[in-house]
């Protein structure tokens, strides 16, 4: 059983905190996504991981054994680097090979191994080449490759696709994604790509200056983030915020803007009482009423400023009062530039966040 487990892991450079506290599973078989920004500490764990940067304080565990000071040779773990790490001089199958030549593997079990990688990646045809002579979608198979005819405990990716034009990363992703189904190896997979993470991980671990912000499924981090981070992170085209406050009287709660109000369901809203808030909405829950005479006190007054038509759905971009607001809009009607527009809020729909950023209801 692969499972991997990190202990109140800290790693620090000198004075400069780089993770902090991580305590994380991940499960025999799954595959688990790290997705952050630049500095939130994602490639200095999976590093940790790979035995490549020493643990601070802390505890590592491959397959309930402690590798924390172990090097990476005895690890039992194969990385997959985002420059594809190749050598030139080498073909594609010697690169292949190379690693279990080192390990003085019979020429009989590599040459199997190398032909069962060859074919489940598609690299027959290109075996005899040498890496100058492929594209970067082959040559990123063929580091997948070498990782693969390793037959390791687990697998370990480090933003692998971020070299790969728009069209070749959306077909890597679906590469990998049936590659690790396949072959059901430990996986942990590092991008600041959250599309990358939303469709190829069983989980997510969003991080953030080297805290763990939230881990679940992907569905989970989208419909109830639990902080406003989160919430800004996961979800293209991002979320929405509007600064406000929460009213009560009785049973009807209000989220209140400049004079516009929005009614809420009371259910997940009751224990929180009033004040100061943040409501969090997703652009495809927005409604633009375009043909609005005037604007009434449920809707906030926009002016469109700009339309990105992306075939089935458009982005609109609009100014309402200092805010800058964006809908998702399916179809064919779209609102002109310059034109105004009632902006109107599904309250079942928003998210709030308190002063500290923690979510207030889901």
């Amino acid at each position: 059983m692969a499972r991997v487990s990190f202990e109140h892991v800290c790693k620090r450079f000198g004075d400069t905190r780089v993770v902090e506290d991580l305590d994380l599973e991940v499960a025999d078989g799954e595959l688990l996504v790290l997705v952050g920004g630049s500095g939130s500490g994602k490639s200095t764990i999976l590093r940790m991981l790979a035995g490549l940067e020493t643990v601070t304080s802390g505890t590592v565990h491959i397959a309930g054994r402690d590798v924390t000071a172990l090097p990476p040779r005895e690890r039992d773990v194969a990385m997959v680097f985002q420059d594809y790490a190749l050598y030139p001089h080498m073909t594609v199958r010697e690169n292949l090979s190379l690693g279990l030549r080192l390990k003085k593997v019979p020429q009989a079990e590599i040459d199997k191994r190398v032909g069962w990688a060859a074919e489940i990646l598609g690299l027959e045809p290109l075996l005899e080449r040498k890496p100058k002579q492929l594209s970067g979608g082959q040559r990123q198979r063929v580091a997948m490759g070498r990782a693969i005819v390793r037959e390791p405990l687990v697998f370990l990716f480090d933003e692998p696709l971020s070299n790969l034009d728009a069209g070749l990363r959306a077909q890597m992703r679906i590469e990998i994604g049936a590659l690790q189904r396949r072959l059901k190896t430990t996986t942990v997979y590092v991008t600041h790509d959250q599309v990358e993470a939303m469709t190829l991980g069983d989980r997510i671990v969003v991080l953030a200056d080297g805290r763990i912000q939230q881990v679940g499924h992907p569905i989970e981090l989208y419909r109830a983030p639990a902080n406003r981070f989160v919430a800004g992170f996961i979800g293209t085209p991002p979320m929405n915020f509007l600064e406000g406050s929460l009213t009560r009287e009785n049973d009807r709660f209000e989220f209140v803007t400049e004079g516009v109000r929005v009614e809420l369901p009371p259910e997940g809203v009751r224990e929180i009482g009033s004040g100061p808030v943040t409501l969090g909405v997703r652009p495809e829950d927005i409604v633009l009423d375009v043909f609005a005479s005037q604007v009434t006190g449920d809707a906030l007054s926009g002016l469109v400023v700009l339309v990105e038509r992306l075939g089935g759905t458009s982005h609109v971009h609009i100014e309402a009062g200092r805010r800058r607001l964006l809908a998702l809009v399916s179809g064919d009607s779209l609102p002109e530039v310059g034109a105004s527009v009632a902006v109107h809020v599904r309250g079942d729909r928003v998210h709030l966040f308190g002063a500290d950023g923690r979510a207030l209801r889901p």
